[in-house]
Order: C-alpha cells, then sequence, then structure tokens
C-alpha cells in the first residue's frame, strides 16, 4: 500500500504519484504536438488564457459547435474598447485555441478594429491551421461577431462603431 495522499478529479482519485506521471505524459503530448501544429495552436489549445466567463458581459454569444456542445463567448467593453474577453468551449483543441485567439486578439482594441477579427485572420494569428480544422476558426469568428453585435446592439458604450 502507497502512503501517499490522494486528490480527487471529477470522478476520479489520483495519488499524487499518478498526478506526476498524467503531467509528465501531457507535457511530452504537448512537445510532440509542437513538431505537427504551430506552438499557438498548442499552446492556445492546451492552456487558455482566456477561458472562463464574465458576469454581466456587454456582449454575449452562444452557438453550438459540430460536436453538439455550445460555445460562449462574454466581451466586456470600456471607453469603446474591449477590455476582457472569455470563451468556454468544450471542443477539439482547435476550436479551443481559435477562441482564445479571437479573444486575445480584441483586448485593447475598438469595437471597430475588432470588426477585423475573421476566419483568415484567426488562422493567421494561430500559424498553421490544419485546412480540416478551418470550420473552428469559422466558429471562433461568427462566436466572436455575434457577441461583438450584441454589444454594439445593446448599445452599452460610448462609441459609435462607423
Amino acid at each position: 500500500m502507497r502512503s501517499s495522499t490522494c486528490r480527487e478529479a471529477g470522478c476520479f482519485t489520483f495519488m499524487e504519484e499518478d498526478i506526476v506521471i498524467i503531467e509528465k505524459m501531457n507535457a511530452l503530448l504537448r512537445e510532440k504536438a509542437k513538431e505537427i501544429y504551430s506552438e499557438k495552436i498548442v499552446d492556445y489549445g492546451s492552456n487558455p488564457q482566456h477561458y472562463g466567463t464574465i458576469n454581466g458581459p456587454d456582449g454575449y454569444a452562444r452557438m453550438p459547435d459540430e460536436c453538439g456542445k455550445d460555445v460562449e463567448m462574454f466581451l466586456q467593453v470600456e471607453h469603446g474598447k474591449i477590455e476582457d474577453a472569455k470563451f468556454t468551449a468544450g471542443g477539439c483543441i482547435f476550436t479551443v485555441a481559435a477562441c482564445n485567439a479571437a479573444a486575445a486578439m480584441s483586448k485593447g482594441k475598438s469595437l471597430h478594429e475588432c470588426l477585423r477579427i475573421n476566419v483568415s485572420s484567426i488562422a493567421e494569428h494561430l500559424g498553421s491551421l490544419p485546412k480540416d480544422h478551418l470550420h473552428c476558426a469559422m466558429l471562433a469568428a461568427l462566436l466572436f461577431q455575434r457577441a461583438l453585435r450584441d454589444c454594439i446592439l445593446k448599445n452599452k458604450t460610448s462609441t459609435t462603431v462607423v
């Protein structure tokens, strides 16, 4: 019998040694993935900095992805610029990376500048997005634009988008 402390993760209980092994395996997987995909895709997809929700967002959108899971985008605006952007997604690494890219690209930008966040700008930001995953960038762009539209329609900003 091992004398280790245990931690719960979902419905499983892992021993500390198991967690160390899982973390090492994840690190190896990320390194192998970086040989195939851009570093941004791997980093944004496995450690998204903009994942989460915003209470009382100025802009919000929700859509189903191809897997039937919902993706959401939350925008917070201050003085006509995106102060914060968050998203939730339960899809693949490419969907998470694309949504994270849209959020990252919007921070500090005016609402007018955010109109330029689209499929091609997200794909370019991520680097070598595989062609069979361009639909993930399309989903992220559409989701972001819907949240931006919601923000504009709510008229919570003092800046008019021209």
